[in-house]
């Protein structure tokens, strides 16, 4: 990691050196997850887009880490335990996640889908509507706000300007079964979209049942010409995702079917209900400006039941709210974009004892109140004809409030504050057409959540928040370079990011193996990365994908009162891993894929004793569709797993009792039919 980026980088910035035979004349590619809609060209970050042929060869994805896993820079996993939801670290954003998915804003048609307290929950998002994925590999708290590490920007289908319908079925191994349908239709100035589902598998391991039941209703509206308006309605039920849990490193080896103890008596698992409403504007009073608005409710009620007995089982009522507003103009060269965003977050969570499965007494009553405010500028001036400068300031204000309905242990009402300012600057520098090199320096900053803020100094009581944790900053500045041509596609980035405050999972030996987390700020860690992307497609049916990320990840000061942690690796990131996609896309309706990928072993815990074992996979993919007049018929099917290899769907960081470990399922096919009319 000494010298081996800046030899490549070095070696990319010259274009001599590269022998490839480009047309002059280079598609322009635009992306929208910098906030400001920009040529990818110009942006000054590592950007990678997903749509088209690689999001159609494929299953009907129901978790998002099978549409991410080719992505350099993230490490997804847990594709299989639907109840803890996508494990996504993105230069070790999010890697110690207690479970979901932390620290990277994801987006959704426009509308945030992490809360103000910096949570995110994609389990009610369609997969199989995505028609585009955006991913910003690098902080963006200057345009997002609060746990912003990255960004992961995902476009579902809108309304099409002509009728169209399609139906889809999927089966495959462990009892899963996926039924999907779509209707759209133009109705004058109106476009329509309707769309739902009905999924459910019993699993690869014992006790990992899940049921989804979604529906969601699009309307866009061109009022005129410079104006649209989108509405979005959206349902989402999961009556059952149970919870197998974790394994020994020797039952994952020797009984990788098998659950948990725990978790089948305590009937680990949990239950929910979303519904969410989204209105978007989109006005343009002149050729050189855009008005912005969004306005969004999320209604959530959840239910879980823990592996252990007092405070088992948690109620929580979530209503989720915000309102943006962005104004763009561009004057003589010079792009200005100025916004401003609420966030307000409430929750009603009680805490009941779990009585082997059944609700017990109430122990916790508690009212949380989240919210959240920022304001912010972006520009964008060109430096000549080849080289452009980027900026960006944004100033956050995070409060939260607890109120104890139940206070007869003592009232652990309080609140918490946070103002934060975040940077943003970057040059990029265009060569030629095809060349992009780039420079950038950005600031993030992610607040506690209100589960990290769960108080350690009396965590039987279960109440209130811990005082002491504060937010974890990072400071990021990035070197990369991009090759577009006709035939050709490559990236590259060098990054180092300066930890400051890292928040983690500490032991409280009050609760030691309840399956509790209690957290605490980790001191200063630092994290360098090479990430490399290249994709080529020639005028023939073949196209390939190589991908490798190599991260080198330490904590440099971190003591607590179980030890030193200092020089340790940062758990759940491995150092190297490799992607290769092969593909073959037919003119005749036929396409093939092959993808591999290969990752290093990695530490499961902070102290760094443990290990999850190097892995390899394999999967093979096929599609193939035929025409009928308006109709079309699709079949689709694959193998996953192809070379039968016992690995870690999961880890789960700094498990207590060594149960780290959710194994993956053996090799095992699927296939699916779908019938379209337009």
């Amino acid at each position: 990691m000494t010298f081996l980026p800046f030899a490549l980088m070095a070696a990319a910035v010259v274009p001599g050196q590269v022998a490839v035979a480009i047309e002059p004349e280079i598609d322009t590619l635009e992306v929208s997850a910098t906030r400001m809609p920009r040529a990818l060209a110009e942006v000054p970050a590592a950007v990678t887009v997903i749509d088209g042929d690689d999001l159609a060869v494929g299953r009907l994805s129901a978790s998002l880490a099978e549409a991410l896993a080719r992505v350099p820079g993230l490490f997804v996993q847990n594709a299989g335990n639907f109840s803890q939801d996508a494990r996504i670290a993105l230069r070790g954003f999010g890697a110690q996640s207690a479970f979901g998915i932390r620290g990277v804003m994801i987006v959704v048609d426009g509308v945030p889908q992490t809360l103000p307290d910096g949570q995110a929950q994609v389990d009610a998002i369609d997969l199989a509507a995505v028609e585009r994925i955006e991913i910003l590999r690098g902080p963006a708290s200057a345009a997002y706000g609060n746990a912003a590490g990255g960004v992961i920007l995902i476009r579902t289908r809108r309304p099409g300007e002509s009728a169209s319908a399609s139906a889809r079925q999927e089966i495959a191994a462990f009892g899963r079964r996926d039924s999907r349908f779509a209707l759209s239709l133009p109705l004058g100035p109106v476009g329509l979209r309707l769309s739902g589902g009905h999924f459910e598998q019993d699993g690869f391991r014992r006790h990992a049942r899940v049921e989804q039941r979604r529906a969601d209703l699009k309307l866009a509206w061109q009022a005129r010409a410079q104006t649209r308006v989108d509405f979005d309605l959206g349902y989402f039920d999961a009556p059952e995702e149970r919870d197998p849990g974790g394994l020994t490193a020797e039952q994952a080896r020797t009984q990788p079917r098998a659950a948990r103890p725990a978790n089948l008596r305590f009937d680990a698992g949990e239950a929910l209900e979303q519904w969410r409403t989204a209105l978007a504007l989109r006005h343009s009073p002149t050729d050189d400006q855009q008005l912005a608005a969004n306005a969004f409710l999320f209604a959530r009620d959840f239910s879980n039941r823990l592996p252990f007995a007092d405070g088992g089982q948690v109620e929580l009522d979530r209503r989720y709210s915000g309102i943006d507003l962005r104004h763009q103009i561009e004057r003589a060269g010079l792009r200005v974009s100025t916004g401003l965003d609420w966030r307000e977050q409430h929750d009603r969570r009680q805490r009941f004892d779990n009585l082997d499965g059944v609700r017990g007494d109430r122990v916790l009553v508690q009212r949380e109140q989240v919210n959240a405010l920022g304001a912010f500028v972006q520009a964008v001036l060109p430096l000549g004809d080849t080289l452009d400068l980027s900026a960006g300031l944004r100033h956050d204000r995070v409060r939260l409030d607890v109120a104890d309905r139940m206070p007869v242990d003592g009232d652990d009402s309080g609140a918490r504050s946070w103002r934060e300012t975040t940077p943003t600057a970057g040059l990029s520098w265009r060569p030629d057409p095809r060349w992009t090199v780039y420079a950038g320096y950005g600031r993030v900053f992610q607040t506690p959540t209100t589960t990290e803020l769960a108080n350690p100094s009396d965590p039987a009581a279960g109440g209130g928040f811990n005082p002491t944790l504060g937010p974890e900053t990072a400071d990021s500045l990035e070197l990369g370079a991009r090759w577009r041509g006709e035939h050709l596609q490559f990236q590259a980035a060098i990054f180092r990011l300066s930890v400051d405050d890292a928040i983690t999972t500490i032991e409280v030996p009050e609760f030691s193996g309840s399956g509790r987390e209690f957290f605490a700020n980790a001191g200063r860690s630092t994290r360098r990365g090479l990430e490399l992307d290249a994709r080529w497609q020639g005028r023939g049916p073949w196209r390939v994908e190589l991908g490798y990320t190599h991260s080198d990840f330490e904590f440099d000061r971190f003591e607590t009162a179980d030890g030193d942690f200092s020089g340790n690796r940062l758990p759940g990131v491995p150092r190297h891993r490799l992607h290769a996609r092969i593909a073959w896309i037919g003119e005749s309706g036929l396409d093939l894929a092959l993808d591999a990928a290969w990752t290093e072993s990695f530490f499961a815990d902070t102290i760094n004793r443990n290990r999850s074992d190097a892995r390899s996979e394999l999967a093979l993919s096929a599609r193939r569709d035929w025409s009928f007049g308006d109709w079309r018929l699709g079949v689709r099917g694959g193998v996953f797993n192809l070379l039968d290899q016992r690995y870690h769907d999961n880890v789960r960081i700094n498990a207590f009792g060594g149960r780290f470990f959710e194994p993956a399922p053996d090799r095992h096919a699927y296939g699916g039919i779908e019938l379209a009319w337009r």
